[in-house]
């Protein structure tokens, strides 16, 4: 049998153990988000953070001018790192097969990830191709790998600020991913946020209403980054 006080040190132990493990310290990352802005996008007013993303449909109709004076306008604007990706006005467009250089301001994701640093902190981005909702496996969800703090993707996860209209076979990426954050659009009068049990939040900037008009302004979210991450 263990001695009184043997029982004393290995509560102490145990104790000490679990309190290193939950005091993980973080770093705060700015983010805000927009999405939809269908060639609106001067009509917005983007606060300061430190990273800023657009979830697709910066065009309306994918119109070239659109998408050019949109990189314009992100050339002005102050955020160390600038993330965009397609959203289904752009990703059947004419000049479709040049937007990551159309969009020189910003860093532009399809179907890839990149590593960002913000105060000496790596935050994990991936950006999706814009896809309807599937109810069967999408190969290029599939690829989608941890770890992960952010994922950007136009249509949103189903059950997650989406109006019923999500997308199953995101939700599942998601689950399996588990990203911090995860960024969309598309479902105009989805706008909003939410959080699931397992600590995801969950944005959809849609900043247009169904007119094509500038309704909803931009939302701003604080992350909270293990500095585990630093290099």
């Amino acid at each position: 049998m263990l001695s009184s006080l043997s029982k004393m040190l290995l509560s102490t132990l145990s104790s000490d153990a679990t309190s290193t493990e939950v005091q993980v310290p973080t770093h705060r990352v700015s983010v805000v988000c927009i999405s939809d802005t269908h060639g609106c996008h001067r009509e917005l007013d983007i606060p300061d953070a430190d990273i800023l993303i657009h979830a697709g449909d910066f065009t309306r109709f994918g119109k070239e001018e659109d998408a050019k004076d949109f990189n314009d306008w992100l050339g002005e604007l102050p955020h160390q790192h600038k993330i965009v990706v397609n959203g289904n006005h752009e990703c059947n467009a004419m000049w479709k097969g040049k937007v990551d250089k159309m969009l020189f301001n910003a860093t532009f994701l399809l179907n890839s990830e990149v590593t960002v640093t913000v105060r000496s902190v790596n935050i994990i981005i991936y950006g999706t191709q814009f896809f309807w909702p599937m109810k069967t496996s999408n190969p290029y969800y599939d690829v989608i790998n941890g770890p992960l703090d952010i994922l950007v993707c136009h249509g949103p996860v189903a059950g997650m600020v989406d109006d019923n209209s999500g997308c199953k076979m995101l939700r599942s990426t998601v689950e399996r991913v588990k990203p911090k954050l995860v960024v969309s659009g598309h479902i105009h009068r989805a706008y909003g946020q939410c959080k699931s049990l397992e600590g995801t939040q969950f944005v959809n900037a849609a900043n247009c209403a169904n007119e094509y008009s500038i309704a909803n302004p931009a939302v701003f979210v604080e992350l909270d980054i293990p500095c585990s991450q630093e290099e």
